[in-house]
């Protein structure tokens, strides 16, 4: 098999534990949802969601706003569960392995002899708590995202919260989340400002 494709499994697979995971968490973050719910839930916080899929995925969200919005707000807050983040881990492992491999010969990748031996002296440590570190951050992002279609009172105070942060590594997801929720209140007010059922 070739490292990309073993590197390509090794994230299938990861995604597929994860999504198991975070149902589980899912179940006992929020109230009972049923399992299409769960999976919706948990696809959204492992998956970088494209307009396709997020259209797919945010009637199941709305339908369940309440229980959603506890739910993303536990996944930012707390972030990944210690399960998703040591897989995130083994994942990152073996694509430091390829990566090595890779840097060896330094052949086809297109990076100068600087850029080359400053990547040769990241090591394995480095690394893997790179990798958490993105993974969490984008974990947290998803949950931002996922407020932004069924966040109520506290969801929109933890944004606002975010949105207003400059230091905060998900204040620009917090502002887009922000304004999808305007829009969508918009698009959702009749005549005269009143709400469409």
């Amino acid at each position: 098999m070739r490292p990309g494709k073993q590197a390509g499994n090794a994230g299938a697979r990861l995604f597929v534990r994860a999504i198991f995971g975070a149902g589980v968490w899912l179940s006992a973050s929020a109230q009972v949802l049923p399992p299409e719910a769960q999976r919706a839930g948990a696809t959204w916080l492992l998956k970088d969601c494209d307009l396709h899929d997020q259209d797919q995925l945010g009637p199941v969200l709305r339908m369940f706003k309440p229980q959603f919005e506890t739910f993303f707000l536990n996944a930012l807050n707390n972030g990944p569960t210690p399960q998703l983040l040591m897989d995130a881990q083994t994942a990152a492992s073996k694509e430091f392995d390829l990566r090595q491999q890779a840097l060896r010969s330094g052949k086809g990748l297109g990076l100068s002899d600087a850029d080359l031996q400053a990547a040769r002296k990241i090591t394995r440590e480095q690394y893997l708590e790179q990798a958490a570190d993105d993974f969490t951050i984008s974990y947290k992002s998803r949950a931002v995202s996922g407020l932004g279609v069924v966040a109520g009172d506290a969801g929109k105070a933890a944004l606002q919260a975010l949105a207003a942060d400059p230091k905060s590594p998900l204040q620009g997801s917090a502002q887009q989340a922000l304004i999808q929720l305007q829009t969508a209140s918009r698009q959702n007010a009749g005549p005269g400002g009143r709400r469409v059922p």
